[in-house]
C-alpha cells in the first residue's frame, strides 16, 4: 500500500503542491481567529449602555436557512432612530432587493417594484420573501440587550452569550452572540444566530460595521 501512494504521489507531484497548499490555508486560518478579548463587564451597567443606544446603523450580511427553501444570502443596511428604522436588504452583486421602512404605527415595503404595507413588520417581510425575521424584537435583540424575563446566558466577559426570549410570539427564538467588538466603548456582537424551533430555520447575522452615531 505504501509503494502505491509512493507511485502516485511521483506521478502527480501536483498532488503534493495541492496538500501543501491545503495545509497552509487550515494554519492560516487557525493563526487569524482572533483571541477572546480579556475584558469583566458589569453585566447590568453593560444592559444599560445598550438600552441607551437607540441611534444606530449597521451594515453587514444575512444568511437564512430552512428544510423547504434553498438557502438565501442578502447585504443588509439596518437604520434605527428611536421607534423609526429603514431596512435595505441588496444581493451580492448589489441588486436591490427590497426595501423596508417602518415605525410603531405600520410598515411599508417596496420589493420588485411593488409596494406592500401592514402593521406587522416580521409577518410582512415573510409574506413578500419567506425569510422569518423578527424585525420588532430584532432591534434589541441584535445589540445583545434582553428583557427582564428572559432567560441568559452570560459570557465569563459580562455579555450575553445566549438569549432565550420570553415575550409574547417569540417562545420559539434563541439567539447565540459571538465576536463581540468595542465600539464607541460599548461592546456590541458582530456575529448573532437566530434559531426558531417552530420551523428549524436559522438566521445567521453577520455584522461588518456598527455606527452608533447615527
Amino acid at each position: 500500500m505504501k509503494s502505491v501512494i509512493q507511485t502516485v504521489l511521483v506521478n502527480r507531484p501536483y498532488i503534493k503542491q495541492t496538500l501543501s497548499a491545503l495545509i497552509l490555508i487550515f494554519f492560516l486560518a487557525s493563526c487569524a481567529a482572533p483571541p477572546r478579548p480579556t475584558v469583566s463587564l458589569n453585566s447590568s451597567a453593560h444592559q444599560l449602555s445598550l438600552e441607551q443606544q437607540k441611534h444606530w446603523l449597521i451594515k453587514g450580511k444575512l444568511g437564512f436557512k430552512s428544510p423547504e427553501k434553498k438557502n438565501k444570502s442578502a447585504n443588509f443596511r439596518w437604520q434605527q432612530t428611536q421607534q423609526k428604522y429603514q431596512i435595505n436588504l441588496t444581493s451580492i452583486i448589489g441588486t436591490s432587493l427590497l426595501n423596508m421602512q417602518g415605525d410603531e404605527n405600520g410598515v411599508t415595503l417596496v420589493a420588485s417594484d411593488e409596494t406592500y404595507q401592514d402593521s406587522n413588520p416580521s409577518h410582512l417581510i415573510w409574506r413578500v420573501t419567506g425569510w422569518q425575521i423578527p424585525v420588532e424584537k430584532l432591534r434589541f435583540w441584535i445589540k445583545g440587550q434582553h428583557q427582564n424575563n428572559d432567560q441568559v446566558l452570560t459570557s465569563e466577559q459580562g455579555w450575553v452569550s445566549q438569549l432565550q426570549p420570553i415575550c409574547n410570539n417569540c417562545e420559539n427564538w434563541l439567539i447565540n452572540y459571538d465576536n463581540y467588538k468595542l465600539v464607541d466603548k460599548i461592546w456590541l456582537p458582530h456575529k448573532v444566530v437566530l434559531h426558531n424551533s417552530l420551523n428549524n430555520s436559522q438566521l445567521l447575522i453577520r455584522v461588518n460595521e456598527w455606527d452608533l452615531h447615527e
